[in-house]
């Protein structure tokens, strides 16, 4: 199965934090037992978003910013896929931020992993909405004067109902929580700490490891908004970094309420779509054996 997976052998810089990315993504899949054809990864622009043309399953590219609208359709309109967003942190929190809060509102069925490594690394290593305050980058000599956005806060009060943060040194854990991610019911979304060595070199791996505070390891249960809140808030006060379960919630999702596996079918009408060739275009499509 791992090899059905794989379409070619991953491209990044050395050290990327993708690369750990990737293979908790197709380890989660693989131990899921989903088929290339039962999933759809769907990605925008960026070093993250190479990864659908290394895993041999469904993809569609969009453009910057608007993964989650695109995912949205996709699971509208096959609610019976696995959809899976993927983007970076530039994408997901810059010109993709408003998408984010409407898609986790609306408890829209897809798994979203955002690879966060605290730069713009498709473009050389511009600062982006989760570089720390004062931070020195290419673009900014004399540190970043702007606060970083808190994703994992964002997400819980805009709706989601799966929230998690990963990081790439701990590819067992990472899995462990995507198969969690694909397998709920609503909106889950992953935000992952990771590394770029080419472009943002005062951010290590260890650095982030030696202020990790796994939540499992406090006994936390991620079941309340007003619980996660006040658990990230009392660790991000103190300068760590939470990984794990932040909140798992069941809410009906947007599938549901609009009675989407009940009306929709993906049966495709080709007599219709030669009717309207004709009509529209003046062209003759001849659909053996299907109209």
């Amino acid at each position: 199965m791992e090899k059905v997976l794989e379409r070619s052998k991953p491209r990044w810089c050395p050290g990327c934090g993708d690369f750990s990315v990737y293979e908790a993504l197709k380890s989660a899949f693989i131990e899921l037992g989903l088929k290339p054809e039962e999933i759809v990864i769907v990605c925008g622009i960026g070093c993250a978003t190479f990864i659908w043309s290394y895993l041999n399953t469904n993809a569609l590219k969009g453009i910057h910013g608007r993964v989650l609208p695109a995912a949205t359709g996709v699971k509208l309109v096959n609610p019976d896929l696995k959809v899976i967003a993927v983007s970076g942190d530039g994408d997901a929190y810059s010109i993709g931020c408003n998408h984010l809060i409407h898609a986790a509102r609306r408890n829209v069925e897809i798994t979203y992993i955002v690879i966060d490594n605290g730069v713009f690394g498709n473009t050389r290593g511009q600062p982006s909405p989760t570089t720390p305050l004062n931070s020195i980058t290419k673009t900014t000599p004399r540190g970043w004067p702007e606060r970083p956005l808190d994703p994992l806060l964002l997400a819980i009060v805009s709706g989601a109902t799966y929230v998690a943060q990963g990081f790439v040194g701990d590819i067992k854990r990472l899995k462990e929580q995507i198969k969690e991610a694909i397998s709920h019911s609503g909106f889950s979304i992953i935000n992952i700490l990771s590394v770029c060595p080419t472009f943002n070199p005062m951010r290590s791996l260890r650095e982030i490891k030696d202020k990790i505070v796994y939540l499992d390891e406090l006994g936390f249960k991620p079941e309340s908004r007003s619980e996660a809140i006040r658990i990230l808030l009392s660790i991000q006060q103190s300068g760590k970094h939470p990984v794990g379960i932040v909140l798992k919630t069941r809410e009906p999702t947007y599938n549901e309420l609009l009675n989407t596996n009940e009306r929709l079918t993906t049966k495709i009408d080709y007599c219709k779509i030669g009717e309207l060739a004709l009509r529209e275009l003046a062209l003759k499509l001849v659909f053996k054996d299907l109209c």
